[in-house]
């Protein structure tokens, strides 16, 4: 004799499985409405670079359209039928608007170039590649009239999507590969231009690529389960819990990020190849300064100059000393004083301020009366714990180790 029961308790758990997914996609699609009108909100603002702004405007509308569609024809409910699976083709935008996010907040100038319409053909190879199944009627693309498709549009749809789920794969490897190198390209950026990386490192945003990677690597996993008629990953809690985190991590990011990078530091043409010169090589100028014109006697004039000038001033203990303002009290084109630095001395700008910093912070250590907060303060670090880890590093010792040892 059947159990009915057990049919019933199975029925009862599908059915709040959906109706849980459908709830989750549903606060997910509220989220991603009210970020859209956040960042639409600061595209109203004065704001001088936008590129991030449009790109996650982007981002957001196709998370939308994507719950939207989801709630439509994966659940209970059932929506215009000439709609269903075009929602597919704008899934290669997650990544490319996360590509043009990042190149929003790691250039100077950003804008667009000729070159990018070349970001225009994950669309159109995704829309070939689903072009066999679009071609049908809504009522047979939904599956609802199955039967009336011959076998070899069968075999031609079914060979179309699985291009279609191979094509995004390398999308997300391509772009997100481009994304991790300009933001270790970034970093090395913001150390030949600043002597205080505090919020410049975009260390949040590694934590961003890596986040939408393993998103889009669990959505990956779970059509290819579906595809094998094995139970989904994204079901129930889980699947509330996954539209939720994408929604929320996303939006906070999205809605707070600022570019940190000065529109000056464009015409600083630093050499993000250059490898800093064995003690054993000569020195030479790098390619990138080959058109400033300094001779070696010219970068040993403006190297004494610098150090002269930093030891007489002390313009270490500015807080926010950087690269154009340091250039401008030793009376130098900012261009030569980083050619200065990276070709002649082997040294960013960051590490080059940072000695001077240490050394100031070594001799006030030895002395009583200020606590290690003040000193930190004295030789211009913003924050203690920045200090802490810039003192180790080149002591080898906490503040707190050294002033022990030398008191």
């Amino acid at each position: 004799m059947i159990d009915q029961s057990h049919f019933d308790d199975d029925a009862m758990t599908l059915s709040f499985d959906i109706y849980t997914e459908q709830l989750g996609l549903a606060a997910g699609l509220g989220i991603s409405l009210f970020v859209l009108i956040g960042l639409i909100w600061r595209l109203v603002e004065p704001v001088e670079r936008r590129m991030h702004i449009w790109a996650m405007l982007a981002f957001f509308a196709i998370n939308a359209l994507d719950m939207l569609d989801s709630i439509l024809f994966d659940g209970p409910f059932t929506g215009p039928a000439a709609l269903y699976q075009w929602q597919d083709v704008l899934i290669p935008g997650f990544m490319v608007s996360l590509y043009f996010f990042v190149r929003g907040l790691t250039s100077s100038d950003p804008r667009l170039r000729q070159t990018d319409w070349v970001h225009v053909l994950p669309f159109a190879f995704a829309l070939l590649c689903l072009a066999p199944s679009l071609a049908l009627p809504g009522q047979m693309r939904i599956g609802l009239d199955a039967l009336n498709i011959g076998l070899p549009q069968q075999r031609l749809i079914a060979f179309g999507e699985n291009a279609f789920w191979i094509l995004w794969i390398l999308v997300l490897i391509l772009y997100g590969g481009i994304c991790i190198r300009r933001l270790i390209r970034h970093k090395r950026v913001i150390r030949d231009l600043f002597s205080d990386l505090t919020g410049k490192t975009l260390r949040w945003l590694d934590g961003l690529v890596a986040t939408i990677l393993l998103l889009a690597l669990i959505v990956i996993v779970d059509e290819i389960l579906i595809l094998a008629d094995l139970p989904k990953l994204r079901s129930g809690m889980v699947g509330v819990a996954f539209d939720l985190v994408l929604a929320i991590a996303f939006g906070v990011f999205a809605l707070r990020a600022k570019p940190p990078l000065p529109r000056w530091s464009k015409d600083i043409k630093t050499d993000q190849k250059q490898q800093i010169p064995k003690p054993e090589q000569p020195q030479e100028t790098g390619a990138s300064y080959a058109r400033s014109g300094l001779q070696a006697e010219d970068l040993e004039r403006y190297a004494k100059r610098l150090d002269a000038r930093m030891s007489k001033d002390q313009l270490w203990r500015d807080h926010d000393l950087n690269l154009r303002s340091l250039a401008a009290a030793i009376a130098v084109p900012p261009i030569h004083l980083s050619e200065v630095l990276n070709s002649h001395l082997g040294l960013s700008f960051y590490d080059y301020v940072n000695q001077f910093r240490i050394k100031d912070a070594c001799d006030l250590l030895a002395a009583p009366g200020l606590s290690i907060l003040e000193i930190s303060e004295t030789v211009g670090f913003n924050a203690k714990s920045t200090f802490n880890a810039s003192f180790r590093k080149v002591t080898g010792q906490t503040p707190s180790e050294w002033r022990r040892r030398h008191l």
